[in-house]
C-alpha cells in the first residue's frame, strides 16, 4: 500500500528536464540546478494554489483570487526559469 500521489512523487523525482547530460561538465551543473528548481516549483504549485483559492474565498472577491493565481504562476515560473542565462 502506498500513500496517495506517492507514485506521482516518485515519477517526479526521477524525471529529467533534458534528453541527457551535456558534454560540458559546467553545463551539467546548470541542468541539474534547473531541474531541481522545476521540481520544487511543481511541488509548491499545490499548496500555492490552495492558498490562492483560500485568499480569494476569504476576501470574497473573484479578482483577488484571479490576481493571486496570476502572481503564483508568474512567481513559480520566474523561480523555475530565472537562473538561466539568456542565450
Amino acid at each position: 500500500m502506498s500513500f496517495p500521489l506517492f507514485d506521482l512523487y516518485k515519477d517526479l523525482a526521477v524525471a529529467q528536464s533534458s534528453p541527457g547530460p551535456p558534454d560540458d561538465p559546467t553545463k551539467a551543473d546548470e541542468v541539474e540546478a534547473r531541474t531541481l528548481r522545476r521540481r520544487l516549483a511543481a511541488i509548491m504549485w499545490v499548496p500555492g494554489a490552495a492558498g490562492a483559492l483560500a485568499l480569494g474565498g476569504w476576501s470574497g472577491s473573484v479578482m483577488v483570487g484571479v490576481a493571486a493565481f496570476v502572481v503564483l504562476v508568474a512567481g513559480l515560473w520566474l523561480f523555475a526559469e530565472g537562473g538561466r542565462s539568456p542565450a
